[in-house]
């Protein structure tokens, strides 16, 4: 009877103790399946938060709207209407931070150029000049950003820009081909500050942990006056191109 008795216990006890340790196998495998995915959900956070560093240069085919200034120093645009487009490379560095999945921003400076260029010619005789208009900019924009190991961004900005220079390059030919050159700088009688505004499509490819290639088509529209306000016209800069370069993931 106590035979009977003790093994009833030491069975129990057994079967107790398998129950027991079989739900802490379990439990301590829940954990270990939860830590893991915090991780995997850490390393997703880290990448898709990355803030980048980018340096670009920017080809565009840069233009200008010039009118009759209305005030009493105003005159008529003369050959100056014929001016036409000029191909321009600008340089720029800086930095995009996402605020959410599919917003960031991104800020930085550029050196950045613009101009028109001119030609006149005759059976003999040739006269061109190309001009630009340099500037420190500060570009600020907000984009749509989708996707990670290729990325596209849609959005636009504001660049406040601090006028560097002004640059014509004059070329001639006379009747009798005589041939010469020469270079206007300038530094006064334009506007110190100017403000632009800017729209971006782009895209962007990933081909390192660290490093993307970013192409991001640009136009660019300058909202106030390049010329002082009692200058004889009123000039507004235009540029049509893209961004060419490549982004640091930090």
């Amino acid at each position: 009877m106590n035979f009977n008795i003790t093994t009833t216990l030491l069975l129990g006890f057994l079967m107790f103790g398998s129950n027991l340790m079989a739900q802490i196998e379990i439990g301590g495998g829940q954990e270990e399946s939860s830590e893991e995915n915090i991780d995997e959900l850490r390393i997703i956070d880290k990448r898709d938060d990355a803030t980048e560093v980018y340096f670009v240069s920017n080809w565009s085919r840069t233009s200008s709207i010039l009118t009759e200034s209305k005030g009493l120093s105003a005159k008529p645009l003369g050959e100056r209407e014929f001016e036409t487009s000029l191909d321009t490379w600008s340089f720029g560095v800086g930095y995009r931070t996402r605020v959410n999945k599919y917003l960031s921003v991104q800020g930085g400076i550029s050196y950045l150029r613009n101009g028109e260029s001119y030609t006149y010619e005759t059976i003999d005789s040739l006269f061109t000049y190309n001009t630009t208009y340099a500037y420190i900019a500060m570009p600020v924009k907000v984009l749509f950003t989708y996707g990670n190991e290729i990325k596209l961004l849609a959005g636009g900005g504001v660049n406040p820009q601090l006028f560097s220079g002004y640059r014509q390059d004059q070329e001639w030919k006379t009747k009798t081909n005589a041939t010469g050159d020469e270079t206007i700088k300038r530094k006064n009688g334009y506007s110190s500050f100017v403000l632009s505004a800017s729209l971006n499509i782009g895209v962007q490819l990933k081909f390192s942990e660290k490093w993307a290639l970013l192409f991001m088509p640009e136009y660019r529209i300058q909202l106030t006056d390049s010329y002082l306000e009692n200058d004889a016209y009123d000039h507004f800069g235009r540029a049509l191109g893209f961004d060419l370069g490549l982004t640091m993931y930090l």
